[in-house]
């Protein structure tokens, strides 16, 4: 098993659907929008390798979801055989240095995966970054990669398959995740919250399935509730005469179907908790 920690928004869900070649995680300029562990599983001709996607470890005040993205951050890495620190390789921030810390005292092999470099202005900065990173901590591999373009994600991927403990595989070869399709179905939901509210919805806003069904002739038929902490954030969500509620739920219902390869009868309401 390997584990991508890391500050949010840094890259790490980007980096495990590049892996996969498919979403499971989702993705939002946001940051801090993973906030439970997404499991990707990885299959090739000579490895299969589980790769746990952990919530990014942040100070901000702590307040409902965001505590319990925190909760998984820093129980992340628990049972990994590699522990991949990604960060934006631009930067080394306070919150970089805060993450390696944290997993300074364990044993597990420590790599760190410098992501997005496609945003280099010239390919000559990437190896005097790499020496300086290298006076951060002796790490066990430096790799760089982008997430974005797919710039070594797939040599990233062979030397894990080679680093990791030899084994049985433990699922079938066409397997993506092991995350349940209802919490994938909310997941799809809540990205579109972030991707269209941009920055007036904080991090804590969660949904939850009340309804997560297929019927008989294949369609999906989903009652969603989209949960936050105040009445101006129902509002936002809302949007003048359901409008942008609308919206969410049509993009929603278009990323589940995508996902799903089915249609989908979406059905979503906005709740304070």
């Amino acid at each position: 098993m390997v584990s991508l920690v890391g500050r949010p928004n840094v890259g790490k869900s980007s980096l495990l659907n590049r892996i996969l070649g498919s979403k499971v995680s989702i993705v939002s300029r946001r940051p801090q929008t993973t906030w439970r562990e997404i499991d990707g599983i990885y299959t090739d001709e000579s490895a299969q390798i589980v790769i746990v996607d952990s919530p990014g470890l942040h100070k901000r005040k702590e307040r409902f979801l965001s505590k319990i993205a925190n909760q998984s951050a820093r129980g992340a890495g628990s049972g990994a055989d590699i522990i991949c620190q990604v960060i934006d390789s631009r930067y080394w921030r306070d919150e970089d240095q805060n993450v390696l810390e944290h997993f300074l005292d364990r044993e597990t092999p420590l790599w760190l995966i410098l992501n997005k470099i496609d945003l280099f202005a010239s390919s000559d900065q990437i190896l005097p970054r790499i020496e300086s990173v290298k006076e951060k901590y002796a790490w066990d591999q430096i790799v760089p990669v982008s997430a974005r373009s797919g710039y070594n994600c797939e040599y990233l991927a062979s030397l894990l398959g080679q680093a990791v403990p030899e084994g049985q595989a433990g699922y079938p070869s066409e397997t993506l995740t092991n995350t349940s399709p209802k919490f994938l179905a909310a997941e799809l939901i809540r990205e579109q919250v972030f991707r269209q509210m941009g920055d007036e919805i904080p991090y804590c806003t969660g949904v939850d399935l009340s309804v997560f069904k297929q019927h008989t002739d294949g369609t999906i038929e989903i009652d969603a509730e989209i949960f936050c902490e105040t009445a101006g954030q129902k509002a936002a969500i809302i949007g003048s005469q359901g409008v942008r509620l609308k919206s969410i739920g049509s993009a929603a219902r278009k990323q589940i179907s995508l996902g799903f390869d089915a249609p989908v009868r979406l059905s979503l309401r906005v709740k304070v908790k």
